[in-house]
C-alpha cells in the first residue's frame, strides 16, 4: 500500500463524513470527486452526473460513463455505481461488492493496460483509505 500525506483532503472528508452522518440522502458525486482530489475542469464534468443518493440498504449515482485522468491513470466511472455504506463517527466506509458498478482504477504498464476495481474506501479523521484489492495499487492518505 502505498501511503502520502494529503493534508488538503481533511476538510472535504470531514464534511462528506458529517453529511452522511447527519442523515443526508443526495450529496453531489463532485464532492466525493474532491476526495480524489479532482479539481477544475474535471469537477465540472463530474458535477454533470449529479448525486450520489443514500438510501438505508446502500447507495447509487447514474449517468454517462466517464474517464478521469488522475496523473500517471485513469479512473473509470461506471454508467451506474453502486454499493452499501456505513457512518462512523468522523468517518465512513462506502463499499463497492458489484465490480460491474464499480469505479476502476487503469494504469499503462509497457504495452499492458491494467485496471483493478475500487472494493471500499474507507476515512477516519485522520486518513482516506482506498482499497482495490491489490497491495501494490491500494493508496492510504493520511491527513
Amino acid at each position: 500500500m502505498t501511503t502520502s500525506e494529503r493534508p488538503e483532503l481533511k476538510q472535504p472528508v470531514a464534511d462528506f463524513a458529517e453529511k452522511l452522518a447527519a442523515g443526508t440522502r443526495c450529496i453531489p458525486l463532485a464532492e466525493l470527486a474532491q476526495l480524489f482530489g479532482a479539481e477544475g475542469d474535471l469537477m465540472t464534468t463530474v458535477a454533470s452526473r449529479g448525486d450520489i443518493v443514500f438510501t438505508d440498504d446502500g447507495f447509487s449515482n447514474d449517468g454517462p460513463d466517464l474517464v478521469v485522468p488522475a496523473g500517471s491513470v485513469e479512473l473509470e466511472i461506471p454508467m451506474i455505481v453502486k454499493g452499501t455504506w456505513s457512518s462512523s463517527p468522523g468517518g465512513f466506509t462506502l463499499t463497492f461488492p458489484f465490480t460491474d458498478f464499480a469505479p476502476r482504477a487503469c494504469a499503462q504498464v509497457m504495452i499492458i493496460r491494467k485496471c483493478f476495481d475500487l472494493k471500499q474506501m474507507r476515512a477516519t479523521p485522520t486518513d482516506l483509505t482506498l482499497d482495490f484489492g491489490n497491495e501494490m495499487v491500494n493508496r492510504r492518505y493520511t491527513f
